[in-house]
C-alpha cells in the first residue's frame, strides 16, 4: 500500500463517520430532551375523524386533541403544534421525524409495535359496521358476497377478512371518501371503530345506522419512534396522572358522557401502575 493511500484512509473514515452522523434518525436522539429544549411538541392528529380529531369552525377539536393538549401541559411543554396525519401515513410521518408523537385513534397491534413504540392505552373501542338505514345487513355474519369499505392503513380491512372471508374489501384514502361511498351505494357497508361510525351516523340524520355489535377490541395508544424509553415513560406518566387527577374524566365526559351520542357505547378506564 502506498504512503498516499495510508494517509487518505483515516480521512475517508472521518468523512464516512461524519456522513453517518448527519443521517441519524430521530430514534438516535433523546426526543424528550429535544422537545423540552424546543419548547414545542409536534403531534400527529386526524382532522376527519369525529369525535377524536376533526375541524369545528376551522379549529381543531375532539377527544384526541384535548388529550394531546393535556399530555403536553402535564409534561411542561408550552407549545403544541398539530400536524394532520391519516391512517395511511401516520407511521411514516413519525419515523421520518415530522412529528414527535402520533395521537390519532391508533390501535395498538403487535404488527405495528414492530415499527413503532406505544404508550399504555388511553382509550379503547371496538370495530363495527355502518350501513344505510334500509339495508338488510344485521351484522358481520351477513357480509358474504357484499362490498365492504375500509380506510387504507387501518386494521379494519384485515379484520373483516378474518371474520367475513367471503366479503370483498375496498379501501379508501380517508373517512370522508369512505362515508361518501356508503351513501352513494358504492359499497354495502363500511367498517371502522364503532365510535367513529357513531359520529357518521349522527351526522347522517337517520340515513345511516350501526349494524350489530362491535366484534373486535381496539386499544388506542400514543405512538412514538422506537428506542425512546424516556419519552415513552414520560407520556405514560402523564396519562396516569391525568387519570388520577380527574382531568382525564373531565375530557372523557365532554365527548363520551352519559348525555352524549356515544355514552352508552363507551366504557374505559386507564390502567395505572403503583407509584
Amino acid at each position: 500500500m502506498s504512503r498516499f493511500l495510508i494517509v487518505l484512509l483515516p480521512l475517508f473514515a472521518l468523512i464516512l463517520s461524519g456522513c453517518g452522523g448527519n443521517s441519524r434518525s430521530t430514534a438516535d436522539s433523546d426526543t424528550l430532551k429535544a422537545v423540552k429544549q424546543r419548547g414545542e411538541v409536534r403531534i400527529g392528529v386526524k382532522e376527519d375523524t369525529k369525535p377524536f380529531g376533526f375541524r369545528l369552525g376551522g379549529e381543531r377539536a375532539g377527544f384526541d386533541i384535548d388529550i394531546a393538549i393535556a399530555i403536553a401541559q402535564q409534561l411542561g411543554i408550552a407549545q403544541v403544534r398539530f400536524v394532520t396525519v391519516t391512517s395511511a401515513n401516520r407511521i411514516d410521518m413519525l419515523k421520518s421525524g415530522d412529528v414527535d408523537m402520533v395521537l390519532a385513534s391508533m390501535t395498538i397491534t403487535r404488527q405495528r409495535d414492530r415499527e413503532v413504540d406505544f404508550s399504555i392505552p388511553y382509550f379503547q373501542d371496538g370495530q363495527g359496521l355502518l350501513v344505510q338505514k334500509d339495508s338488510d345487513i344485521g351484522s358481520y355474519l351477513d357480509l358474504a358476497g357484499r362490498m365492504v369499505g375500509a380506510v387504507k392503513g387501518s386494521t379494519s380491512g384485515s379484520n373483516i377478512a378474518q371474520v367475513a372471508p367471503d366479503a370483498s374489501v375496498i379501501e379508501f384514502g380517508d373517512y370522508q371518501r369512505l362515508e361518501r361511498a356508503l351513501r352513494a351505494g358504492t359499497v354495502d357497508a363500511i367498517t371502522t371503530d364503532t365510535v367513529i361510525l357513531l359520529g357518521m351516523a349522527q351526522s347522517s340524520k337517520g340515513a345511516l345506522r350501526l349494524a350489530g355489535q362491535s366484534f373486535t377490541v381496539e386499544p388506542y395508544g400514543v405512538a412514538i419512534v422506537e428506542n425512546q424509553s424516556n419519552w415513552r415513560d414520560a407520556i405514560n406518566e402523564a396519562i396516569q396522572v391525568l387519570w388520577e387527577s380527574g382531568q382525564y374524566q373531565m375530557i372523557y365526559d365532554t365527548w363520551f358522557g352519559a348525555h352524549s351520542v356515544y355514552g352508552e357505547h363507551v366504557n374505559f378506564a386507564v390502567t395505572t401502575y403503583p407509584r
